[in-house]
């Protein structure tokens, strides 16, 4: 995995309340679908100004 895609990928997971906090990761063709343990846990104004 590219560097570019690897620092974005730890941003995401941080902004979703870590990986403790994932209870499943999947992938359609236009984006990363999680199933989070606790929703209140996620950053989602942080999430949604990301690039």
């Amino acid at each position: 995995m590219s560097k570019k895609y690897e620092t974005l990928a730890q941003s995401i997971v941080e902004k979703v309340g870590g990986i403790e906090n994932i209870s499943n990761v999947y992938h359609c063709q236009t984006r990363l679908r999680f199933n989070l343990k606790n929703d209140d846990k996620a950053d989602q104004k942080a999430l949604e100004s990301m690039d």
